[in-house]
């Protein structure tokens, strides 16, 4: 009965552990937390608030117990739109972008709050901010 208890108490530890890692370390971003994500993601980059009219937005996080990375994709209809957004983000507004073909990368390092930063790339009407700390 002993050896019973222990390997379900064992079993039960094993699930708590391996749950706790996949909310941790996967790169899906819970329904509940995208709000959150976005908010830290424009905090580290020093980036204005997004306009209203996002369409395919995605989310993707990586990192580990001791780094984040999130990854935040969308497009807009208007790339008028676009510009108003670089012009009110603290540090896009007079970063000189690099342009390699069609896609200007605006590098954000080192990111607000001793963050590590990173990069926010504008391809037309396409959006992909790229922001980690540790």
């Amino acid at each position: 009965m002993k050896i019973i208890k222990t390997l379900i108490l064992s079993l039960i530890g094993a699930f708590l552990l391996f749950l706790t890692y996949i909310l941790i370390s996967n790169a899906y971003v819970l329904p509940w937390k995208k709000k959150e994500a976005i908010q830290a993601t424009l905090d580290i980059g020093g980036l204005n608030e997004l306009p209203s009219g996002i369409k395919n937005l995605q989310i993707d996080k990586r990192g580990s117990f001791f780094t984040r990375q999130f990854i935040i994709e969308f497009e807009f209809e208007d790339s008028k739109i676009i510009d108003n957004w670089i012009k009110h983000s603290k540090r896009l507004k007079n970063n000189i972008p690099k342009i390699k073909g069609d896609i200007k990368t605006y590098e954000i390092y080192p990111g607000e709050n001793d963050a590590y930063g990173g990069k926010v790339e504008i391809q037309d009407k396409k959006i992909r901010i790229d922001m980690s700390w540790s």
